[in-house]
């Protein structure tokens, strides 16, 4: 699709080569197959010709390898004939004589006659030369000696890097490429850009390599196409039926154990595949494990592998896993896999075990088929109440009820029915909105318990700490910290509390902690519940909410550090639902630290994910959304955002009140109302207080303070004694500051702030000691002042809070002046502007005449374009 990629990642080679032939006559570049060298060689060619001097390029192939001096028979031919001593003595005249720089590329193919050539052109010098070279492949003596020998320089051109391969298909795409996507490209290319190039281009006629919002994402698998399939074929080679057998086991079970491996295939077939480059032998703790040589192999083998024998393969292999015992982590689901694709029969144990750790692993389209298979194999129970989680938790709860209701008839004993209704109860509640009929599930006795498969006896040793749990996190959610603390306490305060209980009570419980700033409890919750919660599929799933809000709470604290360490283990997890609780973690992260566009993209980006209210996501993500274009300036994007979190806002899920009325405080700031925005700040900061949600109640306060609001030291000075973390004492810093005035307490704080990693903050308290020390007449340090502003500023994506917009754009006017204008340039009348500031009409009239006079303009639409705030066409693909 592409006749020539751009030449990235490959500037210190090319510097290097470029050198190399300026001062040493030469360089051979040597690398594998399809890493570039070509490319490279080609760039340097072009360099050269730029310059002024002759050039000539040839290609030696394996097909004029036989023929003497057949690499250069487009020059001979226009040489008088001779014999071969002849030839080559006029050869090597003409290119003395007529070419100052000759490329010779694919060397190690080229005859002993040629070889010898471009050997004696190298001692003489009188031909400068650039050669490519395979690594690892024999190449005539003569080619060898010319970097042995020290006639010319010997460069490797490795792989690129991952940011290389993204920075590299970017280029190509012509815009910004997923996170997720790009590190598949790279995972699957290896860095190999003749692959990548045929990759790509295949994969974006198949419509998988899509532009959508203005990011490119792929997704499924690749397919190979015929061009790369011929690539694929050139490289591995002709097989014998050994070697086709292991290529094909590896294919479908990689990484193998090399013991278990061994018990397949004659160890001598191993070793000479190792040696060829069709697989590769690594360590992998205390044993070898084999891999193909590059992951494109294992597509393309198993593309030409037909069904049947791809189905005796794969029972091959679970059949000699299964033998090993399969004691290593992921054997089990690695066996289960092999197993339904298989010609053995299926085990609902086997089959269900391992869908826990599929769970864990983000992949819940391979979770369901697996329990799925469970169920049909005869599973009963367990299998079946799994899969109506499973479905709950991404977001299928007709379907979810509907298995839950089959595990309800397949229930047996008192804790198998208690388990089946607190899962119908928690679908109910954060699902299906059913807020009454959630808690009906967990009374003992009710008909909605009989329902779910019940007996109406209280004394169901099950019963009560089945129910606690769900209540904890339904309190939590319902805004009843203290509740929620309690209800938790009453599980997890028991010495032998099942690990289901222990994960819906911890899971509250990390809510509470990470709601009401409590750092220290929060890291020692979060690692104890999610390793209870990983001993069962119908819980595993719960550890990305689980460090989601671990990550939340740490961002509230003032430590986006710790926060990123929250997302890091879901970087290779496999499937969209991993990228999407990535991205999640990363969104929360960036708004915290002001970038704020990058926020708001990661976010959007994830929302399809959560259709409807998505059990109460929605909101607070929208909510989230408005608050970043809010700090964007964009009051247009930001007021649509929470319109949207409004109406996703869930019944039962209240904990994210402040955070929405907070996105409110934003969007007001965003359309020039500050102190509208203030008066909303300080709403949602009380919301907070009032139940325990001390570390939000900061984050609202100080708000505030950036929105100018002079009166929260004492509150924060109080709230930095009791939330952990070093964002509240900042804030407190910050407000103090302000209230008295003091610039170089401002400057100070934003250091504080910038320190903790909270650069819109640092920025706004930068801003406002600007326009302090610029209303004092102290030029210098204002400049200063303004310009530390605009370098934080810079840092956060464009943000134009209400303290950035006076402190480094500052106009001649007072600020109720400038709040006047900016909401005139959002469209409101002189009437609504008095009723937005509680004023008259009369006195907004008189704001405007006199920012006119000041300003020197003529009117109130003039004065309304200079503070209008940019409106982005498209603000997310320009983060």
């Amino acid at each position: 699709m592409y006749r020539e990629w751009p030449l990235t990642g490959r500037a210190d080679q090319w510097t290097r080569a470029a050198t190399a032939l300026r001062e040493s006559g030469g360089v051979v570049l040597a690398g594998a197959a399809g890493v570039g060298k070509t490319r490279l060689a080609r760039e340097v060619l072009a360099e050269a010709g730029r310059h002024g001097r002759t050039t000539r390029w040839i290609g030696a192939t394996a097909s004029s390898r036989g023929i003497p001096l057949g690499a250069f028979a487009a020059l001979i031919g226009e040489l008088s004939a001779g014999s071969e001593a002849i030839l080559l003595g006029r050869l090597g005249a003409v290119l003395r004589e007529d070419v100052e720089v000759l490329v010779v590329d694919d060397a190690h193919l080229l005859d002993d006659v040629s070889a010898t050539l471009l050997h004696q052109l190298a001692v003489e010098r009188a031909t400068r030369l650039v050669v490519t070279v395979r690594g690892g492949e024999a190449a005539p003596d003569a080619v060898t000696a010319l970097w042995k020998d020290g006639l010319l320089a010997r460069l490797e051109v490795p792989v690129l890097t991952e940011s290389d391969t993204v920075r590299l298909v970017e280029s190509v795409l012509g815009g910004r490429l997923e996170d997720a996507s790009g590190h598949r490209l790279f995972t699957v290319t290896s860095g190999n850009v003749l692959l990548l190039r045929h990759l790509v281009a295949g994969e974006q006629r198949a419509g998988r390599l899509v532009a959508m919002d203005g990011l490119w994402w792929w997704t499924g698998k690749p397919e190979i196409t015929p061009e790369l399939g011929d690539l694929i074929d050139a490289r591995i080679g002709l097989l014998s039926e050994p070697e086709r057998r292991l290529l094909e086991l590896v294919a479908f079970g990689e990484p193998l154990e090399v013991g278990l491996l061994g018990t397949l295939v004659e160890p001598s077939v191993v070793e000479a595949a190792a040696e060829r480059g069709l697989i590769t032998v690594e360590p992998t703790g205390r044993r070898l494990g084999a891999r193909l040589g590059h992951p494109l192999y294992g597509d393309a083998v198993r593309a030409r592998t037909g069904p049947i024998r791809a189905r005796r393969r794969r029972g091959e292999l679970a059949a000699a896993l299964a033998a090993t015992g399969a004691r290593r982590i992921g054997d089990a689901l690695r066996r289960a896999v092999l197993t339904l694709d298989s010609d053995l029969r299926a085990d609902a144990t086997l089959l269900t075990s391992a869908a826990t750790e599929a769970a864990q692993l983000a992949d819940w389209a391979l979770a369901e088929r697996l329990l799925r298979a469970a169920t049909e194999a005869g599973g009963g129970f367990e299998p079946r109440v799994a899969l109506g989680q499973t479905l709950s938790w991404v977001v299928r709860p007709a379907e979810a009820e509907v298995e839950l209701g089959h595990a309800a008839a397949l229930a047996s004993t008192g804790e198998q029915r208690a388990r089946v209704a607190a899962l119908r109860a928690i679908n109910r509640f954060f699902l299906l909105a059913e807020i009454d009929q959630a808690y009906q599930l967990l009374e003992p006795g009710s008909s909605a318990d009989r329902e779910a498969g019940g007996t109406g006896d209280e004394t169901d040793p099950p019963r009560t700490e089945y129910s606690d749990g769900p209540r904890a996190l339904f309190a939590a959610a319902g805004n009843r910290l203290d509740d929620a603390r309690d209800y938790a306490a009453r599980v997890l305060d028991q010495p032998n509390a099942s690990s289901f209980a222990a994960t819906w009570a911890g899971y509250g419980l990390i809510m509470v902690h990470s709601l009401a700033g409590q750092e220290d409890r929060l890291n020692a919750l979060v690692d104890r519940v999610v390793a209870e919660a990983l001993n069962a599929p119908e819980t595993a799933h719960m550890q990305f909410n689980m460090r989601y809000f671990q990550a939340y709470g740490l961002g509230l604290a003032g430590r986006p550090g710790q926060a990123r360490e929250c997302g890091t283990w879901l970087r290779d997890l496999p499937g969209r639902y991993a990228t999407m609780a990535r991205d999640l973690v990363t969104a929360r992260i960036a708004l915290d630290t002001g970038e704020v566009r990058s926020s708001a993209r990661l976010i959007q980006a994830a929302l399809p994910f959560f259709p409807g209210h998505g059990g109460g996501w929605t909101a607070l993500f929208e909510a989230g959304v408005a608050q970043a274009f809010g700090m964007a300036g964009i009051p247009s994007l930001a007021r649509e955002a929470l319109a949207r979190a409004e109406q996703a806002r869930h019944p039962g899920v209240r904990c994210v009140d402040p955070e929405l009325i907070l996105a409110g405080a934003w969007v007001a700031a965003a359309e020039g109302g500050t102190g509208q925005a203030i008066e909303r700040a300080l709403r949602a900061a009380e919301l907070a207080g009032e139940s325990g949600q001390f570390a939000v109640e900061v984050v609202a306060r100080h708000a505030a303070v950036c929105f100018g609001d002079t009166g929260q030291a004492e509150r924060l000075t109080e709230l930095a004694g009791q939330v952990d973390g070093p964002r509240a004492p900042a804030a407190a810093a910050h407000a103090a500051a302000l209230a008295g005035q003091d610039p170089d307490a401002l400057l100070a704080a934003s250091a504080a702030l910038e320190e903790a990693e909270l650069v819109l903050l640092a920025a706004d308290a930068a801003a406002q000691a600007a326009t302090l020390l610029r209303a004092r007449g102290h030029t210098a340090p204002a400049a200063f002042a303004t310009a530390r502003a605009a370098a934080l500023a810079q840092r956060c994506e464009g943000a134009r809070t209400p303290a950035l917009r006076a402190g480094t754009a500052p106009l001649p006017i007072s600020a109720r002046e400038r709040e006047v204008a900016t909401l005139a340039a959002t469209g409101l009348s002189n009437r609504e502007i008095a009723a937005r500031l509680h004023v008259s009409v009369r006195t907004v009239e008189g704001h405007v005449y006199r920012a006119c006079t000041r300003l020197g303009l003529p009117d109130r639409a003039a004065l309304a374009a200079l503070v209008a705030p940019p409106e982005a066409d498209d603000p997310v693909s320009r983060a």
